[in-house]
């Protein structure tokens, strides 16, 4: 049985029942009018607004990745191009498998050596969701009471995720002393330790640049920012008119965000399970919480879609 779940058509398969039956739970005697009364009273402007800084936030998430490479660097445009190709990959399958290919396309366009990709790749992810978590942590504190109806005592959340910000930076802190010791070691004779070698030099030789973390902290932080308010913004859009969007939209992006290394972003059972487990805290009834379901996918999905297809198709 386990090597028949290990097989990934099977895998995805499953992956995508399991999205298809979490949907159906959710949309079962759903009142539809009420859904379309609220989307009704959103507005297409909170909507162009949000797709804009959603396509900002995309922009700057390639740049990233062309900061992280080592100099000489390829042309940013060439990084831009493939990073949105791998990020339609990221939107319809799970587990951010997309960033596989992002490195694979690095090395094959740019002729970026498989551990400079991995370490390129590594860093600007852990960075921006470090941040992002910094940013949980602060809304946390804001919407306290209704963390707490999701998770029970909040102050456990700030525990684990401020764990999971600790060890992440003890594992890069580590990797930047094993990286110190191991650039001047000779090759191994076995690839695939010399590329998990590789790799830590790699990433050691970013994280000891100072100048450079400074510039991509930066970086990330105004990618969040502009992630959270695209999100807030389709709250309006969407018509569920709550009074503290900004704390709603980023509970429902965590949730998603951790959904999507289970389910396929595209299939939308993460964030329309987030939406319905989240927004009733802030007053929300079942209709809003659908409407702003559709709308956060639309949001997700489109600038990706539209910018990531064309240079997709262009690497056949």
């Amino acid at each position: 049985m386990r090597e028949v779940l290990s097989r990934g058509p099977v895998r995805l398969v499953l992956q995508l029942l399991f999205s298809g039956l979490i949907l159906l739970l959710l949309v079962h005697d759903v009142d539809w009018s009420g859904v379309l009364q609220t989307l009704e009273q959103g507005s297409i402007k909170w909507l162009i607004a949000a797709l804009l800084f959603k396509t900002l936030s995309l922009l700057v998430h390639e740049t990233r990745l062309w900061l992280a490479l080592p100099r000489p660097r390829p042309p940013v445009q060439n990084v831009i191009s493939l990073g949105l190709a791998a990020g339609v990959l990221n939107l319809a399958l799970p587990a951010r498998a997309g960033d596989l290919a992002a490195i694979a396309f690095m090395e094959r366009e740019c002729k970026v050596p498989v551990p400079v990709g991995t370490a390129a790749v590594g860093v600007t992810s852990f960075l921006e969701a470090a941040l992002f978590a910094f940013f949980l942590l602060a809304v946390m504190g804001l919407g306290a009471a209704q963390w707490a109806s999701i998770v029970g005592d909040a102050s456990q959340a700030v525990v684990w995720i401020s764990a999971g910000i600790s060890l992440g930076c003890l594992v890069l802190g580590t990797m930047a002393l094993l990286g110190k010791r191991w650039e001047q070691d000779p090759p191994s004779p076995n690839a695939f330790t010399q590329l998990i070698k590789q790799t830590v030099v790699e990433t050691s030789a970013i994280v000891r640049d100072v100048r450079y973390l400074g510039v991509q902290t930066a970086a990330a932080a105004a990618q969040v920012v502009l992630v959270v308010a695209a999100f807030s913004l389709a709250m309006q859009a969407s018509g569920a008119g709550l009074d503290n969007p900004i704390a709603a939209a980023s509970m429902v992006l965590g949730i998603a965000s951790l959904a999507a290394f289970v389910l396929p972003p595209t299939m939308a059972a993460g964030p329309a399970a987030a939406s319905a487990l989240v927004l009733p805290l802030f007053g929300a009834n079942e209709s809003a919480a659908l409407a702003y379901a559709g709308t956060y996918w639309l949001v997700a999905h489109l600038p990706a879609v539209v910018m990531g297809i064309p240079a997709l198709m262009a690497r056949r």
